[in-house]
């Protein structure tokens, strides 16, 4: 059997896990596939404004424009826009692919194989802008998603609901979880009612409305019931304690000790703390939202609560251990139709796919 070579990829994300840095689900899902191509063998950079991990099996290069980006302008004008030009700048001569983790409209001019992977729609996110400004930059940057997967075959959805939103996207690859980082093996939960998010205060993951319902809802049932809030900090309040920048290996832990994990985003594209959460044995709270329904099979391996709703599920569940344990186990068999080695090894065969290496008669390195 002929051996596959080993491929040269550079990966494109602003970007990276960061220590004592706040840092979202695309930036994590970036590294997380960065490293796991690297781990079979194939050698990976990724480009990028922020450092290498520290655990890391990839190399980091330097893109040139961030201190225009870290701009509050910068970064309004770039993604989704002008990032388009400046994903040109690298000198990608060296590799035979490239994946992008956003603005790749005009990538294919660099002459390389493009895997461009869509962590959602900008239709989403603009059917839950909390301004008009924002939606208009949303749908125009949802035109230019459209035109990408319109005119490339490497574009990939990370979720079946990416691809109702844009019907070109001929793939749909679902987020993996590293079962040997999140899984329910390890410390117990807590002695008192606990509660976790991770998000931001702000937008459409709203962690100051779950902050809220905590303090006046929660509280009010379970006096001693605290909350995990991974992300920026917010105000001061009894029971909350903020973690930014956090290492998956200390993440894991804050799941596998919650009673419960909750998330009131108004939309996500997949919602990786869903998947990361039932890992380790932690049922979900959750707004409906197309990556909450996907993820959640429809509320049948968690608990989908509108806003009216949410404070009195939340409260509900925390009181309730049968409930709590039965939605552990649904959500335990849920995340291991999602795991790494499948997300890994789909990945691979586009990659071949896509540098015209045949991978079916042939055994991978």
């Amino acid at each position: 059997m002929t051996t596959l070579p080993r491929l040269r990829i550079a990966v494109l994300s602003y970007g990276l896990p960061t220590r004592a840095h706040k840092r979202g689900g695309i930036e994590r899902a970036a590294h997380t596939l960065a490293d796991g191509l690297a781990r079979r063998g194939h050698e990976v950079v990724v480009l990028s404004h922020d450092p290498r991990p520290a655990d890391a099996a990839y190399a980091v290069a330097p893109l040139p424009w961030r201190a225009f980006v870290e701009t509050w302008f910068g970064r309004r004008v770039t993604m989704g826009y002008l990032g388009n030009l400046l994903a040109l700048v690298p000198d990608y001569r060296e590799f035979d692919i490239v994946i992008a983790h956003g603005d790749s409209l005009l990538l294919p001019l660099a002459g390389k194989p493009v895997v461009r992977v869509m962590h959602g729609s900008a239709l989403g996110e603009a059917r839950s802008a909390a301004s008009i400004g924002r939606r208009v930059l949303q749908l125009g940057v949802f035109a230019q998603e459209l035109v990408t997967a319109l005119v490339s075959r490497g574009v990939v959805g990370v979720s079946e609901n990416t691809r109702r939103d844009n019907p070109f996207v001929r793939r749909v690859i679902p987020h993996g979880v590293d079962e040997r980082c999140f899984s329910a093996s390890g410390a117990g939960k807590t002695r008192t009612p606990s509660v976790l998010f991770v998000g931001t205060l702000d937008g459409r993951k709203r962690g100051r409305f779950l902050l809220d319902l905590f303090q006046h809802t929660v509280r009010a049932e379970h006096p001693e019931a605290t909350l995990d809030f991974v992300g920026p900090a917010g105000p001061a309040q009894p029971g909350v304690t903020y973690h930014t920048g956090v290492t998956d290996d200390v993440l894991a832990d804050l799941y596998r000790r919650a009673w419960v994990y909750a998330s009131p985003s108004s939309y996500e594209g997949f919602g990786l703390p869903y998947l990361e959460a039932m890992a380790c044995g932690t049922p979900v709270v959750a707004s409906p939202n197309p990556g909450s329904c996907e993820v959640l099979d429809d509320g049948r391996c968690g608990v989908l609560a509108t806003d009216a709703a949410f404070a009195g599920e939340l409260t509900a569940i925390l009181g309730d251990a049968p409930r709590r344990a039965a939605l552990a186990a649904q959500g335990l068999c849920r995340a291991r139709e999602y795991s790494l080695s499948r997300m890994l090894g789909e990945y691979e065969d586009l990659l071949y796919e896509l540098t015209e290496v045949h991978a079916g008669s042939a055994a991978r390195v």
